[in-house]
């Protein structure tokens, strides 16, 4: 007999019910075996949502040994330490199951798993459901992967930035308040310029302080609305009235009554632009207003200043650039462009027919 062509299926075909056997206990082990040398726990659930098998990381992450969670219902692992009530909710009303059994599959679900000492473990739990030839469901197979680690780094920067936002600037705001004291008193030539690089030392600080905090919020999950143009425009103009003042700039505002979709960091992006114009253009006239089509609107923002060379026109809007001997931190036109992108939009710059630089804001038209 030639068997040159002999494959799989056909080599199968010809053993023995035992050697079939023997090969299907084999395969098993060796996937039991692989299973258990997971990191992550993975148990396999009936299309009840009950437990019928567990892998040895469950000893390891939650103290169970894995036969004591065969039978028990999903919910006897799965912590209520989750902020998000509607997760919790789903977790813990035998809707996860439902939705399994709807969708398919979740991914990376951010969940807590509980010990067997009643202690939380923040983990990412991804689920799928197997089915076989027929359709009909033979069971979910879930894997959480614990991310006690990543989880602490989080908090650890939600503390740092908490830390930053408030002691650091009150502190930055204080001392400010004390340099414009002194400025109001008798000092010599020397004393006044080294005052006035204490002072743009401190305004510095205090703008990084606030860009800081932009950044932090732009990585938080912000619901979109309609926002009235002409009134952020208006505010943050009014906002910066000052600091116009100081810098001997008259701002003019030609802004049409629109809607765009945007959230609370609106201001942050406008505000930005102008305070870039105002400390950094070396002008004296700011010009802001808007053009709109049924889809979108765009808002100019240009000023007579020195203008910014059709070379650095890319790179301003990446972080930590600053164009020229007072461009700051080279933080504020990189958060103006990311708060536009948060929003749909985008930001470019070009020449301005006042001849220095033209921002422009485009931004999505809301009904």
């Amino acid at each position: 007999m030639d068997d040159r062509g002999l494959d799989g299926a056909d080599e199968l075909t010809i053993l023995s019910r035992s050697e079939l056997a023997d090969r299907v206990r084999q395969r098993t082990a060796d996937l039991e075996n692989l299973m258990d040398t997971m990191v992550d726990v993975l148990v396999k659930l009936g299309p009840d949502g009950r437990i019928r098998m567990a892998n040895e990381a469950v000893r390891e992450m939650l103290g169970y040994d894995p036969d004591e969670l065969v039978g028990k219902p999903i919910d006897y692992v799965l912590a209520e330490s989750s902020d998000d009530v509607e997760l919790a909710s789903m977790l813990h009303s035998g809707e996860l199951i439902e939705h399994l059994l709807r969708e398919g599959s979740v991914t990376d679900l951010e969940s807590y798993l509980e010990t067997k000492d009643g202690e939380a473990v923040p983990t990412s739990l991804s689920a799928s459901v197997m089915t076989d030839d027929a359709g009909s469901v033979e069971g979910i197979v879930c894997v959480a992967t614990d991310t006690t680690e990543r989880t602490e780094a989080k908090e650890r920067a939600e503390f740092l930035h908490s830390v930053l936002r408030h002691d650091l600037g009150n502190k930055l705001t204080v001392i400010d308040g004390y340099l414009e004291l002194l400025a109001e008193t008798d000092l010599t030539d020397q004393q006044r310029e080294y005052l006035s690089y204490a002072d743009n030392g401190v305004t510095e600080a205090i703008d990084l302080v606030e860009n800081v905090r932009t950044l932090h919020q732009l990585d938080a999950d912000e619901e979109l609305s309609s926002i009235s143009l002409s009134r952020v425009i208006s505010e943050t103009v009014d906002r910066h009235a000052d600091l116009a003042s100081q810098h001997d700039f008259d701002v003019e505002t030609d802004v049409d009554e629109l809607h765009v979709t945007g959230g609370t960091l609106l201001k942050e992006l406008f505000a930005n632009l102008l305070e870039n114009a105002l400390v950094h253009s070396g002008g004296s006239q700011i010009r802001i207003r808007t053009t709109a089509t049924d889809d979108a609107v765009t808002v100019f923002v240009e000023d007579d200043g020195d203008g910014i060379a059709p070379a650095d026109r890319e790179r301003i809007f990446d972080r930590g650039v600053a164009i020229g001997e007072s461009g700051g931190t080279g933080l504020g036109t990189h958060l103006a462009a990311e708060i536009a992108t948060s929003y749909g939009g985008e930001l470019t710059v070009d020449d301005s027919s006042l001849g220095g630089a033209q921002f422009c804001v485009h931004l999505k038209r809301a009904n």
